[in-house]
């Protein structure tokens, strides 16, 4: 029997499961379940012991964006992009079931695999993502608001509730300062189809040896340099900063070879990445905290100490940021050097896979 916290919905979804798998001729005894780690939203993933093995989803429809998953899913596959099928959903429930892409997420095939026919991979994907029509599929606009809720995550989960650092009215209107050059940055670039996750947990290499895109429910249309900082900075496995430039320059001139970009100098295209790359680990030291203290996923705290070295490579790097990265080397890091968790994973800063 299947757990989800609550009666009455885990033997729905069993009733559920058992319906749609009927035509496979499985009774409800013989179902067998294996529980997939969840990831950082409220989604349950249980693999099915049908032949071929399927994948059972909880998604709780106050929570979990379905009807978006399943319409940029069809859109994606239209597009020639390997995504799961979709063989059943209840939108009402959040209940799915979806292809297997297996267990070999980009992050684990890096640590044994040819890790830059991965990236070279990765990169020719991410360039067919931001080539798609964005007048084909209705997407929101990583807007204004959208930046600055996601940035003010970092205030609130990570700044007051993680830290409880006392800021002062001065250093409120230095954060304001940085993110108004966060929002032009955003949209001073050309805006394309972005996956908004497209990191390492959440490409698959399938058997057949592509890859297969998961996690793609919050797609919108949004700055060029996003998804690449999402994949060369990812959260969770760090590369050498000297191969990342290279491979953004790269990326770079792909872009202009197919038209995307016209003539964009090298430096301007760092600046886009680099501080997009900043908005990004600013909401995501405001996720990882979120998930610690509200979900209680403890495991994002071991992540925080690579985070924080993206940003710091970024504020270090540019005069306009000087301040910032000041009172954040101060007051910020200082803080965090007072905190037992934090001092207890200090010796393992990149806790994802370092290639």
């Amino acid at each position: 029997m299947i757990d989800l916290g609550d009666k009455n919905i885990s033997i729905r979804f069993m009733d559920w499961l058992v319906h749609c798998l009927s035509s496979k001729l499985i009774e409800a005894n013989d179902i067998k379940f294996q529980k997939i780690s969840s990831d950082a939203g409220f989604r349950r993933y249980f693999r099915l012991n049908t032949n071929p093995t399927l994948i059972a989803v909880y998604a709780p429809p106050k929570k979990e964006k379905n009807l978006s998953f399943v319409k940029i899913a069809a859109f994606l596959k239209s597009s020639g992009i390997l995504v799961p099928k979709i063989l059943a959903v209840n939108f009402n429930e959040g209940f799915l079931i979806i292809q297997d892409f297996g267990d070999t997420t980009f992050q684990i095939a890096g640590t044994s695999s040819d890790y830059e026919a991965l990236y070279r991979h990765a990169d020719n994907l991410l360039l067919q993502f931001q080539q798609l029509s964005i007048v084909d599929v209705q997407l929101p606009v990583f807007n204004k608001k959208m930046i600055l809720d996601e940035v003010h995550l970092f205030e609130e989960w990570f700044l007051r509730k993680t830290l409880e650092v006392p800021y002062s009215a001065e250093a409120q209107e230095l954060l304001n300062n940085t993110y108004k050059k966060l929002i032009d940055n955003f949209l001073e670039q050309p805006q394309v189809f972005v996956h908004k996750d497209y990191h390492s947990r959440n490409l698959m290499i399938v058997p057949n040896g592509q890859i297969g895109v998961l996690d793609f429910q919050d797609a919108l249309v949004g700055p060029i340099s996003y998804d690449l900082v999402s994949l060369y900075r990812d959260c969770y496995v760090s590369l050498d900063p000297q191969y990342v430039d290279k491979k953004i320059l790269a990326h770079k001139k792909c872009l202009e070879i197919n038209g995307v970009i016209v003539d964009v100098a090298p430096a301007t295209f760092k600046r886009w990445f680099d501080l997009t790359g900043l908005q990004r680990h600013l909401k995501v030291l405001g996720i990882f905290s979120r998930l610690a203290i509200r979900d209680r996923k403890m495991k994002y705290l071991g992540d925080i100490p690579l985070v924080i070295r993206y940003v710091r490579e970024v504020t270090s790097a540019y005069k306009e940021f000087e301040r910032f990265d000041t009172w954040f080397a101060e007051t910020v890091e200082s803080k965090l050097q007072t905190k037992k968790w934090f001092k207890g994973i200090q010796n393992n800063k990149a806790k994802g896979n370092i290639f």
